[in-house]
């Protein structure tokens, strides 16, 4: 199982690191300047960097499959609501910041990515991470993400509750048959593209590759909709799909056992844990040093290029001092103020 785990953390902090890239280079007066100098290399971040929101959705469903396998889900209410609990107060927390971060900047940022000033029922939406869904504009970057990531964990438990069974069969099938839906047909509306069940085809895969390995079954379970995953690329090539396939597979086939915990192993560890702070609190970053060099009035696009790889730095050490001052304890309080309150829908 430490093995396993590794190899989600290198996934974890991969995936992390190429779509922070991806937003350095879609927004700010440094992106248009490193822009000049290198533009095929800006081009293919903007382009391909962002793909790797796949891998993140295959680990979402590989996780939360591990944390629900052979548990019987007795209140499903209550696993929903432990997991938006679980998302919504950093979240909340990394937008009240980036807001201020985007008051402070405004007066010499005037694009079009720079979110507007929000209305009380627009940050209310987004707490609530409904803000697709009711149509407001996202406060930050990548916000999104974390509303279908809670919409799709539901929907797992929601099945959970309503097929499991002593064996699990007629849950593993459920599964495959809804991501082999999304891969054939939803994942190909992108009108959808703010609803769950666009992306089970990459969560699905996740999900039967952590309970591959639990019996034969499940396994050629997985073997099927893998192959039907092939079939959909045949009938409509998708690169994020094709992503999603070979980091389940991957993840399927690593084998397991134990491992010898490095410094180098711990470090990728520690930054795996603050990704999701990371993702979050990125955007913030870039607003403020967007801000800076529209005030330093540089033009050099190698001066951009340091300032952009500093802003990076800051990024990762931001995400990092949050994650252990912030996240972790808000986490913790949340946790044991509301143990009593799932103690009484347990009974």
């Amino acid at each position: 199982m430490l093995e396993r785990s590794f190899t989600v953390d290198v996934l974890k902090v991969v995936a992390a690191q190429l779509i922070v890239w991806h937003h350095f280079s879609a927004y700010g007066p440094m992106s248009d300047t490193l822009y000049v100098m290198w533009p095929h290399w800006m081009d293919g971040l903007y382009e391909h960097a962002r793909l790797a929101v796949q891998i993140f959705l295959v680990v979402g469903g590989y996780l939360a499959a591990q944390s629900v396998m052979n548990k019987p889900i007795q209140q499903p209410f209550v696993h929903i609501t432990k997991r938006y609990l679980r998302l919504a107060p950093f979240y909340v927390l990394a937008l009240t910041l980036i807001t201020f971060a985007v008051a402070v900047s405004r007066l010499t940022i005037h694009e079009s990515w720079l979110p507007t000033e929000p209305t009380p029922l627009q940050f209310l939406a987004h707490a609530l991470l409904l803000h697709d869904v009711l149509g407001f504009e996202a406060l930050s970057s990548g916000v999104w993400y974390v509303a279908v990531d809670f919409q799709l964990y539901a929907l797992l438990i929601v099945l959970c509750y309503l097929l499991q069974t002593t064996n699990y069969r007629r849950l593993s099938v459920a599964v495959a048959v809804l991501c082999v839906a999304s891969m054939w047909q939803f994942n190909r509306v992108h009108e959808l593209d703010i609803w769950a069940i666009y992306f089970f085809c990459a969560y699905g895969l996740g999900v039967l590759a952590a309970w591959a390995k639990r019996s034969k079954f499940d396994m050629a379970v997985f073997g099927v909709t893998a192959l039907m995953a092939v079939g959909a690329l045949w009938l409509e090539f998708r690169l994020r799909l094709c992503l999603a396939l070979v980091t389940a597979v991957w993840l399927v086939i690593k084998p397991t056992g134990m491992v010898h915990w490095t410094p180098m192993k711990r470090v990728v560890h520690r930054l795996s844990n603050s990704a999701y702070v990371l993702f979050l609190t990125h955007f913030g970053v870039i607003v403020l040093f967007s801000d800076i060099w529209n005030k330093s009035r540089f033009y050099d696009p190698y001066t951009a290029f340091a300032l952009t790889g500093f802003a990076w730095l800051c990024s990762v050490g931001l995400g990092l001092f949050l994650h252990e001052k912030a996240e972790v304890p808000i986490h913790h309080w949340v946790s044991h103020h509301s143990k009593q309150l799932f103690l009484r829908f347990s009974h």
